[in-house]
């Protein structure tokens, strides 16, 4: 009980100057939020430091995922993206200290409230590759395709594909090794179709009726040079139609990558 309660002790610290969203009725963690404290850990180990390590603990880094609205005066953004779902009436911030959005829309946004935004675009998770090994984690043999739903999906839709349906309530492993084991992702979560692009594997997004505004696909598109978003509005289609590659991720990673704050850290 006692090493129970000082993991969640120093949880809470490292919860201080990194944010990422937990659900309180899940224990289990969303894989486009729970790489918000895994990938950040990932990159400051590059430099031998610790989320811990930050030099002032009073403000925090802000970034994969539409977590915008939980940004407070002097609070970092990396990536982060804005919820429109959400809206401005929770917004409770006026300067924020801006080195990556998600995409334009983020960007105009935040512009729009008078805050400086760099042009650098683009979700940290494509970084992922970088830490969790497609060739280590690829099998001989792969499925045509896997669907992963959205999180706040009506699970009825699925009814005839549990066996090809990957959760994405789950860890970054297990979640990655079943993306690189597959010819095609079909995915209402945004993270199971950017996770499935920085893996190179070719990811339609799936119109599930999930309730979640397009804002954030559409940012997540426009940050990486698309114009239209590539959808389905069921899965037959997304099972069958041709999927193009997915683009090359190179530039944007290397951009996200300089701009991440190691300054914060003394890094």
């Amino acid at each position: 009980m006692l090493n129970q309660w000082a993991e969640k002790q120093a949880l809470a610290e490292e919860k201080k100057r990194v944010y990422w969203w937990q659900s309180k009725k899940d224990d289990r963690p969303n894989i486009g939020d729970y790489v918000a404290y895994d990938l950040v850990k990932r990159v400051l180990a590059m430099k031998g430091k610790l989320i811990k390590d930050k030099l002032d603990p009073s403000t925090k880094l802000v970034s994969v995922g539409s977590v915008l609205h939980f940004a407070r005066d002097g609070d970092t953004l990396w990536g982060t993206g804005y919820n429109k779902k959400m809206g401005d009436k929770v917004i409770q911030f006026d300067n924020l200290d801006v080195r990556a959005v998600r995409g334009p829309l983020t960007r105009e946004y935040l512009m729009n409230r008078g805050i400086s935004v760099p042009e650098v675009y683009g979700d940290p998770a494509l970084l992922l590759p970088h830490f969790y090994s497609k060739h280590l984690m690829e099998k001989a043999h792969k499925k045509d395709y896997i669907i992963i739903n959205h999180m706040n999906d009506d699970m009825a839709q699925y009814e005839g594909y549990e066996k090809d349906l990957i959760t994405p309530m789950q860890y970054p492993g297990s979640f990655i090794e079943a993306i690189v084991n597959s010819k095609r992702v079909i995915s209402s979560s945004l993270h199971g179709v950017i996770i499935a692009e920085a893996y190179g594997v070719p990811a339609i997004f799936y119109d599930s009726g999930s309730g979640e505004s397009m804002f954030k696909y559409e940012d997540y598109y426009q940050g990486t040079g698309r114009t239209e978003i590539p959808k389905v509005t069921s899965l037959a289609e997304g099972i069958s139609m041709d999927l193009p590659a997915p683009p090359d991720f190179t530039a944007i990673t290397d951009k996200l990558y300089q701009a991440f704050p190691f300054d914060l850290w003394g890094a």
